[in-house]
């Protein structure tokens, strides 16, 4: 049996003629499937308008009530896709995620699918119709919608696709995955296959091609993914095993809104520090620590939007706002030796000073000043060619 998922994003169904030109695709595929699953995100901005719809009404609205109203942007998109199917002649019903299976838990607005009841999704499919999915939800244990944050409908898509035992097919604005984000580097290599680890990293480190937590789902089940441009006649980048016998720099990330946070411990151990930042749900990123003269130096890295929760834990923190994360990423860091020292080199003999440095076993990533971010990343592509 020929079964396909296939997600298209905000930008894909933005407005009813996209919509329009969405169900065309799917119409035309369906001649050589006997199942699709569509899953969408909500209309264009959509989901930054209910925010600020909220936030018209509260300075702090209930995270309950706010994951209420997220939840119904991707409803809108995927009952109107529908509509437009039924319009040319296909069959097709709008599921939201409860009726789609989706359990889920965790805090509102950044919860974690546990599992997919796709019987749902079954009994559609057996009846012929295209099913269109909800993304960027679920049903909690309390019986309520709660969302999967941004990038949500990745995830919901790849989840999707691991229960069914499918490809998972990813429509946006850009035709793949590329060596730079081309519009910075115009010369920026489009690689036809990316690694799931790779493909983590990237998402990790600010490529905003794709959700991590939908690769690691996809790598978790062996599940391809394929990322591609909304109008499906482009060939795009497949997501997929590594082939063990490559050894490259594959890709050049960059975050920018990276706070650099610095604390000076007195009465508190480094782990009670941590542990306070914890409860408060603060992401965490590159960790230092430095003895001096009796004194313990903490350094690490949080997102500037997380400022407001680390000042609940301790008024004594010094904060270091623009600065970047610009990191490369590729399986050459394994299996090459010096790729580390070329960077430091780089560096150095350009003048460039950097905030921190964290790697992994395929990635480096340097903490710089936002003003000399551009200039790093010019460096580093023309040092590893991307």
């Amino acid at each position: 049996m020929k079964r396909v998922v296939m997600k298209f994003g905000g930008s894909s169904v933005a407005t009813i003629e996209k919509i329009k030109k969405v169900a065309e695709i799917l119409k035309r595929r369906k001649n050589g499937m006997n199942d699709i699953v569509c899953v969408v995100s909500a209309m264009g901005d959509t989901t930054d308008e209910l925010l600020s719809l909220a936030g018209a009404l509260s300075k702090n609205p209930s995270r309950r009530e706010l994951d209420m109203l997220l939840a119904t942007g991707e409803m809108v998109s995927a009952s109107l896709l529908a509509i437009a199917l039924n319009e040319i002649g296909e069959k097709a019903i709008a599921l939201n995620g409860a009726q789609a299976g989706f359990e889920v838990k965790g805090r509102y607005g950044f919860a974690k699918v546990v599992d997919v009841n796709t019987s749902r999704i079954e009994r559609e499919l057996s009846e012929d119709n295209i099913v269109i999915v909800t993304g960027f939800q679920g049903m909690n244990s309390k019986e309520d919608f709660s969302t999967l944050g941004r990038g949500g409908s990745d995830t919901s898509a790849v989840a999707i696709a691991s229960k069914l035992g499918v490809d998972c097919e990813i429509y946006t604005d850009v035709d793949g995955i590329y060596t730079v984000d081309p519009r910075f580097h115009s010369e920026a290599k489009k690689l036809s296959k990316v690694f799931y680890d790779e493909a983590m990293e990237m998402a990790h480190l600010g490529a905003k091609i794709i959700d991590p937590r939908s690769v690691e789902i996809a790598k978790k089940y062996g599940i391809r993914i394929y990322v591609a441009l909304n109008s499906a006649n482009v060939l795009g980048t497949y997501i997929g095993e590594e082939n063990v016998e490559e050894s490259i720099i594959s890709n050049l990330s960059v975050q920018d809104n990276i706070l650099l946070v610095k604390k000076t411990l007195r009465n508190e151990s480094v782990a009670e520090l941590f542990l306070n930042l914890a409860k408060e749900d603060v992401n965490i990123d590159i960790i230092s620590k430095m003895d001096t003269e009796g004194k313990t130096l903490v350094r690490f890295t949080s997102v500037v939007d997380e400022r407001d929760l680390i000042e609940k834990v301790a008024d004594d923190f010094e904060f270091v706002e623009n600065v970047s994360k610009v990191s490369i990423i590729g399986n050459a860091m394994r299996n090459q030796p010096g790729v580390a020292a070329r960077v430091f080199d780089l560096l150095n003999s350009n003048g460039i000073n950097f905030h921190g440095l964290s790697t992994s076993e395929i990635s480096i990533s340097i903490i710089v000043d936002t003003l000399v971010k551009e200039k790093v990343m010019s460096l580093l592509i023309r040092e590893f060619e991307l």
